[in-house]
Formats: C-alpha cells, sequence, structure tokens
C-alpha cells in the first residue's frame, strides 16, 4: 500500500521520482517542501480516487504523514 500511497502523492503534489521514492511511513509534511495546504487537499483527493474511500473532515486535518495516512486507509480496508 505504501507505494499506491507514494504514487498518490507523487501525483498530488508533482514530486519527481527519487523525491517519491524517499518517502518513508515515517514521513512528515513539514519533511515535504511541496506537502503544502493546498497539495494535502489536491493528496485527499488522489487518494480518495485512488482507493475509492472517502475520508471525513476530521480524518483529513489528522492525515498529516504517512503513516497516519496508511493508518486511515488501512482502517477503512484497503489492503
Amino acid at each position: 500500500m505504501l507505494d499506491r500511497v507514494r504514487e498518490c502523492m507523487a501525483r498530488a503534489m508533482k514530486l519527481d521520482a527519487v523525491t517519491a521514492g524517499s518517502l518513508t511511513a515515517e514521513t512528515t509534511a513539514a519533511q515535504v517542501p511541496a506537502w503544502t495546504s493546498v497539495n494535502h487537499l489536491s493528496l485527499i483527493l488522489e487518494l480518495e480516487k485512488t482507493f475509492n474511500v472517502r475520508f471525513d473532515n476530521n480524518e483529513i486535518i489528522s492525515l498529516g504523514n504517512v503513516a497516519a495516512i496508511l493508518e486511515r486507509l488501512a482502517a477503512k480496508g484497503v489492503e
């Protein structure tokens, strides 16, 4: 699932392959300069489209790191 999240992040934030490939479960928004508030919303939309899920407002706010994204996706039954 991490690889698919990386792909979503690369598309939403227009990251190059090297940057996208360096993202880990420990990566936070503060560590990725392209992870702005606008790109955060683009990422949420990309994740929803890719994984066919919906995030509520509280979830959107809490998804400020890759680990949280992976946890929420798993909680929604994504494997």
